[in-house]
């Protein structure tokens, strides 16, 4: 006999003394909340068993339909949402985001970002990306002031997501031709030096378009 299957056994033996005994000294009802406490143990175990065993499938599909969506054609998309109606909500999230980033159908991909948007107990983070991918679609379409205004909580300072916030909120200020908002918001992109280098130069750029170059540092 193996080692493993014999401490198995010894361990099942101990337990029947145990469950023995307890029917002994407290009667039927503490021997069956003694099965019942085992029971709960056990399907604890076996839910943290299957939710991981969930995960890893869930990250393998995930994985399948991202090598398929390298083509970016209509049906790569498609499997991706196909794949999101059924994943957790965190896999669906991020298999919406990419199928939006590849589809050329503009109402496709909207459909998808305001899907994540919309998800109650979705992650803020993501939820705030899909919002601002959702923004960058709009600007041509919607009302540029109205979508100014809905970019505002999202440029605010400390913002995770600020620096792409305000530049898109700048490009439907001047959509809506309020040139001075875009000009006050390019400079606080500017003047953030948390900023990317990248969205700080074009920033810099347009204001020097505009005619309101930002204030160089003499020091």
């Amino acid at each position: 006999m193996k080692s493993d299957e014999f401490f198995r056994e010894v361990d099942e033996e101990l337990q029947r003394e145990k469950l023995a005994e307890l029917a002994k000294r407290y009667g039927w009802i503490a021997l069956a909340g003694a099965v019942g406490i085992l029971l709960a143990t056990a399907g604890w175990v076996g839910w943290q068993r299957w939710q991981e065993h969930r995960r890893t499938v869930e990250a393998e599909r995930f994985a399948a339909s991202e090598q398929r969506a390298a083509g970016g054609d209509a049906e790569a998309v498609m499997a991706l949402l196909d794949f999101a109606r059924e994943a957790s909500p965190g896999f669906a999230a991020l298999a919406r985001l990419r199928a939006a980033a590849l589809a050329t159908d503009e109402e496709t991909a909207l459909s998808a970002l305001d899907a994540v948007a919309a998800d109650p107990g979705g992650d803020p983070l993501l939820k705030d990306a899909a919002l601002l991918m959702a923004a960058s679609r709009r600007i041509a379409r919607d009302d540029p002031g109205e979508l100014a205004r809905r970019l505002e909580p999202l440029a605010v300072d400390g913002g995770p997501w600020r620096h792409v916030a305000r530049q898109l909120q700048a490009a439907a200020q001047l959509r809506a031709g309020a040139r001075e908002q875009a000009v006050a918001t390019l400079r606080r992109i500017t003047e953030d030096a948390e900023a990317p280098p990248s969205l700080r130069g074009r920033a810099a750029e347009l204001l020097d378009a505009l005619g309101a170059p930002p204030v160089r540092s003499t020091s």
